[in-house]
């Protein structure tokens, strides 16, 4: 299937369909302070787990920022 992960597109195989499993592949699931937008809906941290992506997904991840 094909998606979009920060505005990349990409080849992601059926079994590796889990939210958690694509962040984990891209070293994105254990960062702190991140959110993820899945078709432009931010997902609570609770459900990824249960997030099936499907094709033609538009998931953003956004790292929270310091600045001052």
């Amino acid at each position: 299937m094909t998606i979009k992960l920060n505005s990349k597109t990409r080849s992601v195989p059926v079994e590796d369909a889990n939210l958690v499993d694509l962040l984990k592949t891209d070293n994105l699931y254990l960062q702190r302070g991140i959110a993820v937008a899945v078709n432009d809906e931010i997902l609570p941290r609770q459900s990824w787990e249960k997030y099936q992506v499907q094709d033609n997904d538009n998931i953003l991840v956004i790292t929270a920022t310091q600045g001052g």
